[in-house]
């Protein structure tokens, strides 16, 4: 029986984006906005699998920005982020062009998993390692190689926004240091504008994006930002730090939102969830991004069925900084992320990067 005061909702079927099975057909002239769905494959149950592209090109010639979310399916924040700039973007002030991919893995997305989906009729891969992909491979590599092909092989510098299903983070990953061979992608990174950055001393993974991206000489920020869970006023801070990456691209002339030091750190500790159960949090998102005192208790895994407390995590080093948290209570299974915690003793407080300019707007 329908209800009355909320009828269904009814779409527009023929109103949707034209396809584009060609990446030229992403061209737009200065001042034009545009929205295409580019095919991927089409699926047993018939549907037609696309990965949709939202492009905004300036009145003025500029660098191109990728802005990229939920290469994993249940990192949803950054969607969220990606297409408020989406909407907020003029072009009549823009210089440049941004193409913007808010769910870069529909089928993850569908199932909110971190991998191509969860049942028998999926592949399960981690789209984050089988950049650029294959168009003749399985549905995740097909994924990788349209978002390279329409996207990444057509901009200068990309934002490639990750964040947890359960869990809340705030922090920026990249590599190198403000002086070697990576400089311009340390500090493309730390636009961003968290307090917190965390630098590998080299490639963990292979098959990112991001990864990919250094191959052919190009910027990418990889954006640990977001959660199930957020302090107030966080998606307008979200574009406040993307406001960071226009101004030093030349696109847009925006004051930067920078902290006054930003601790550099090259140690971290993954807490995985032992034994499945019920999470019960210690502390609150308000613990996310500071520093807490060693030995401090974060949070607890209780069986609810024999009601006892069976694992008990705890701060690890004597001045832990919290990059990633549960912040709630949530149902945990073994292996699951917990936290993601770094030896604020071992980093090092630098200055952030105010006035750098990305190298083709010096």
């Amino acid at each position: 029986m329908s209800n009355l005061l909320f009828p269904p909702t009814e779409l527009d079927w023929g109103a949707e984006a034209p396809i584009a099975t060609n990446p030229d057909e992403l061209a737009l002239a200065p001042g034009e906005r545009g929205h295409w769905r580019v095919p991927i494959a089409r699926r047993s149950s018939g549907e037609n699998l696309a990965m949709h592209i939202h492009g905004v090109r300036g009145k003025n010639d500029g660098p191109s920005l990728a802005l990229i979310a939920a290469v994993h399916g249940d990192a949803i924040a950054g969607t969220r982020s990606v297409l408020d700039a989406i909407n907020r973007l003029d072009p009549e002030e823009l210089s440049g062009t941004v193409l913007a991919v808010p769910v870069a893995n529909p089928v993850a997305f569908e199932s909110a998993t971190r991998t191509t989906g969860q049942g028998w009729n999926t592949d399960m891969n981690n789209l984050n390692r089988v950049f650029p992909g294959d168009r003749g491979g399985w549905v995740t590599q097909k994924l990788a190689a349209a978002l390279t092909e329409y996207v990444i092989d057509r901009c200068d510098a990309a934002i490639d926004y990750h964040c947890g299903g359960g869990t809340s983070i705030n922090y920026v990953l990249t590599i190198g240091d403000a002086d070697g061979p990576h400089a311009d992608y340390f500090n493309f990174a730390r636009l961003m504008g968290t307090d917190f950055v965390f630098a590998h001393d080299k490639e963990p993974y292979a098959g990112t994006l991001d990864g990919y991206m250094k191959t052919k000489g190009k910027l990418c920020a990889v954006a640990e930002q977001g959660g199930n869970n957020l302090p107030a006023g966080w998606y307008d801070l979200q574009q406040k730090r993307l406001d960071n990456f226009f101004d030093a691209m030349g696109m847009l002339q925006a004051e930067r939102t920078m902290p006054e030091k930003q601790l550099l750190m090259r140690q971290r500790y993954l807490v995985r969830i032992d034994h499945g159960g019920l999470f019960i949090p210690e502390v609150g998102v308000e613990a996310l991004s500071t520093i807490v005192e060693g030995g401090s208790v974060l949070g607890r895994v209780v069986d609810p069925h024999a009601n006892e407390v069976i694992q008990t995590i705890r701060a690890p080093y004597e001045e832990s900084a919290i990059l990633m948290m549960r912040t709630g209570m949530t149902r945990v299974n073994p292996g699951d992320y917990g936290y993601i915690i770094s030896d604020a003793g071992t980093g090092e407080w630098i200055d952030p990067p105010t006035d750098w300019k990305f190298p083709g707007a010096r």
